[in-house]
């Protein structure tokens, strides 16, 4: 790590701030208050203000979503800096800025800052990320990426659509950098990014558009290719919607669960619980098909037509392209969240907003058609709120690392898309150049970032910074399954295409006993 500064943020005798481009001389450090005189294009600083240890309040619409100050009370003295970024004359871009006052780790970390809001209603900035990165010794900064609500926006407001897709996560960076080397008189010797769900997005824009803004980039979740993945969420419901009894109850999603266990559970040598590859899992749901009339540990005929629908995915009728990745066996008892009385997450708003452009569409009467409607979400203008391009050589030319990960259980984001896109990537820019700089981790029983019943306790983040800053690539990494606050199981993590395999001693709760092939 770098030197430990201490940054006085009190005003004695300011010094004239003289910069008009977006980089000062790192010849002079300002004061937190004079921060608020920086000329910044398409930036109009708000805040610029000395924080006190243990003295920062939420503001009241961060209150309102049930941020409270006392979850502040910990964090160290720091400059806070706010300001609207204004790229286009229709952008209303938030950003803010944090900068510790003492022990600056000389490191940079941007926030995308939505958490898990795609196009659904969720906004305003990421406090949590912001105060969790101070406390680390980081500047760090987070933007709403322009988004206020729901997605109604993006009706007719196309810079809006922009904004939302890269150009919030680039502005916030560069403005950020500007503002770090005006208050410390140089910029951040690392910058990293690391996300899971909707802001892997950002994380992923940033390598394909703007290689030269981050070294270390860490994308967990696999939601990238939303307006594709909006339409496997609007399959799952309309499979279990088509007609009275395609739904497939709680307590059955359990029998189901059960029997795909039985059927692939013990393919990595171990019975756990857990699928440790779902792609090598084959499972037909007809084994547990009832053969007289409906009961508990059995499913209808109907429902057995779900599930296989579900491992099927979304699907071009005339083509028979595979439009997103199906759920796979071992991830049933989290299909309640894609079962239920409304689409799950994006789906709801993509189609409106994004698609047909009308706030009146009413996706149960007018159904979704998996061919005219793909490629009317293929528009170009649309596109740019995905982040697909496997072209990164940019990017990992200039040293840059980047992380995927993603759990195998997932349903609200059907796991297979980064599974592609890693392909895509090691396709595009070649085998050796991918080994050098980027890995993808698939984890057997976790949910989209975390949860389920695998090994999901790990820091990609340190992880990231390791392989920058000390060179060191990824190797052994083990995970945790904490229950309780108790660590009950380890198991190694291994990069894709490989997958742990019990070596046939020892306790099938420890990691050492088992080896990545």
């Amino acid at each position: 790590m770098g030197r430990i500064q201490t940054h006085t943020c009190t005003v004695v005798a300011v010094m004239p701030m003289l910069v008009t481009a977006l980089t000062a001389s790192p010849a002079s450090a300002g004061s937190c208050e004079s921060l608020a005189g920086l000329k910044l294009p398409n930036a109009t600083i708000t805040i610029a203000t000395l924080v006190p240890k243990g003295r920062f309040v939420a503001p009241p619409e961060a209150q309102e979503h049930g941020i409270r100050t006392a979850n502040f009370a910990d964090l160290p003295a720091f400059c806070r800096v706010a300001a609207t970024l204004t790229p286009s004359n229709d952008s209303n871009i938030m950003f803010e800025v944090w900068l510790p006052v003492s022990a600056w780790n000389e490191s940079f970390k941007g926030n995308w800052g939505l958490g898990g809001a795609a196009f659904h209603d969720e906004d305003g900035i990421g406090y949590f990320g912001l105060a969790e990165a101070l406390r680390k010794g980081f500047a760090v900064a987070v933007t709403d990426t322009g988004r206020k609500g729901d997605s109604r926006y993006a009706v007719d407001h196309p810079e809006q659509i922009i904004d939302f897709g890269e150009r919030a996560v680039h502005e916030m960076t560069v403005k950020a950098k500007a503002l770090i080397t005006a208050f410390y008189g140089r910029g951040p010797k690392f910058s990293y990014m690391a996300e899971c769900g909707a802001g892997a997005i950002g994380a992923l824009k940033e390598a394909q558009r703007y290689p030269d803004e981050y070294d270390g980039l860490v994308a967990g979740g696999g939601t990238a290719h939303l307006t594709r993945h909006s339409f496997a969420q609007m399959f799952m419901w309309q499979v279990s919607h088509k007609e009275p009894g395609s739904a497939i109850p709680p307590n059955k999603l359990a029998v189901l669960h059960q029997a795909a266990l039985l059927a692939c559970n013990s393919r990595d040598g171990v019975k756990d619980g857990v699928i440790g590859d779902p792609l090598k899992c084959k499972f037909d749901p007809g084994v547990i098909q009832c053969s007289g009339g409906d009961g508990p540990s059995c499913l209808t005929a109907r429902q057995v037509e779900t599930a296989r629908q579900m491992y099927v995915g979304p699907r071009n009728p005339r083509t028979g392209e595979q439009i997103f990745s199906p759920v796979y066996p071992g991830s049933e008892l989290n299909w309640g969240s894609v079962m239920g009385a409304q689409v799950a997450g994006a789906g709801k708003e993509f189609f409106k907003y994004f698609v047909f452009k009308d706030p009146t569409h009413d996706y149960a009467t007018q159904p979704i058609n998996y061919d005219s409607h793909v490629a009317l979400a293929d528009r170009p203008d649309i596109q740019v709120v995905n982040a697909i391009d496997p072209d990164i050589g940019k990017y990992v030319q200039r040293g840059g690392k980047l992380i995927m990960y993603k759990g195998w259980n997932d349903a609200g984001v059907p796991p297979g898309q980064p599974v592609d896109y890693y392909d895509r990537v090691v396709k595009t820019i070649g085998a050796k150049a991918a080994d050098k700089a980027v890995r993808l981790y698939m984890v057997p029983g976790m949910n989209m970032c975390s949860g389920g019943d695998g090994a999901d306790t790990f820091d990609w983040f340190a992880t990231m910074r390791t392989w920058v800053e000390q060179k060191r690539a990824p190797v052994d990494l083990v995970a945790s399954r904490v229950v309780n606050g108790k660590t009950v199981r380890t198991r190694p993590l291994c990069a894709y295409p490989q997958v742990a395999i019990y070596k046939g001693s020892g306790s099938t709760d420890e990691a050492a006993n088992f080896v990545c092939r």
